[in-house]
């Protein structure tokens, strides 16, 4: 699987970007990302679900409704000035928080590196995610599935391609997320 991940970056992503990357306006290329921010405001809140973080899940929540109606399907954030900051969190640290063990390491197709734990829990979230928004426009439950979550998924494996030469790629970032969830995991020190 890190095989075929490795081949649709090195063949499809980045030749992609590459061409048309340089010619794409930079309004475009503003809205177009506060569009997809928009639409990952649902996984924070499942993110503030999982770690009972009632003001995370409503600040999201709160976002996503904002940049939707008023921000044009989320072209524009008009929540941000209006006080209601981008949530940051990720599966891994929220897995964590709500003491739910990582699993055995999997690497997923479009995906990449997670763990058993995390790919249900992305699974299940993408559903969730998906046929929540097909309540307001499966056209939108479809852009989201296609764009955000198989396209932002393998968007990101372009940025685990940093392998030292000689190296074997699979082993690198296997650590690589290994260090990271078992970082994800640490209890934060006050003041260390």
């Amino acid at each position: 699987m890190y095989g075929f991940n490795k081949g649709v970056v090195d063949d499809i992503i980045n030749p992609t970007v590459d061409a048309v990357g340089p010619y794409t306006p930079a309004p475009v290329v503003a809205g177009l990302g506060n569009a997809c921010n928009n639409l990952t405001e649902i996984e924070c809140v499942l993110n503030g679900a999982l770690r009972r973080d009632l003001p995370m899940a409503a600040t999201a929540a709160g976002r996503f409704v904002v940049n939707s109606a008023i921000g044009i399907a989320g072209l524009f954030d008009v929540a941000t000035p209006l006080g209601l900051a981008r949530q940051k969190g990720d599966f891994g640290e929220s897995m964590c928080a709500a003491g739910v063990p990582a699993g055995p390491y999997v690497v997923l197709p479009l995906v990449g590196p997670a763990n058993v734990t995390s790919a249900g829990l992305l699974a299940g979230g993408v559903a969730v995610e998906v046929y929540l928004l097909s309540f307001i426009s499966m056209a939108l439950a479809t852009a989201d599935f296609l764009v955000i979550d198989i396209g932002g998924s393998a968007a990101s494996l372009r940025y685990a391609t940093d392998i030292p030469p000689g190296a074997d790629g699979y082993s690198v970032q296997r650590n690589e997320y290994d260090h990271y969830i078992r970082s994800a995991c640490s209890p934060v020190v006050p003041g260390a």
